[in-house]
C-alpha cells in the first residue's frame, strides 16, 4: 500500500507541531514490508531529516513540500 500525498503531508506537519516540541519522533516508511526511509524533524536545525535505509544517507529539507517530494520520489523509485 502506498501512502498518498495528503497522508505524507499530514505526517510531516505533525512532526513539526508544537505539542511534540519536547519529543523525538521518527517515522519509518516501508513499501512491501521493506523499510525505505526514516523521517524526523530537527527542532535545533528546523529541518526535516530523511534517512535513506539503503545507503544510510541523511538529507535535510527546510519545508514540508520539499520533504514530501523527496518521499514521493523514493516510493516511485522502488515501484
Amino acid at each position: 500500500m502506498t501512502m498518498n500525498q495528503s497522508k505524507i503531508q499530514e505526517m510531516l506537519v505533525d512532526l513539526k507541531a508544537k505539542q511534540y516540541i519536547e519529543s523525538e519522533i521518527t517515522h519509518t516508511l516501508s513499501q512491501n514490508n521493506i523499510p525505505l526511509l526514516s523521517i524526523s524533524y530537527s527542532k535545533k536545525e528546523h529541518v526535516f531529516q530523511l534517512k535513506y535505509t539503503d545507503n544510510q544517507e541523511i538529507v535535510s529539507f527546510a519545508n514540508v513540500t520539499a520533504a514530501m517530494d523527496a518521499i514521493t520520489a523514493e516510493f516511485c523509485r522502488h515501484k
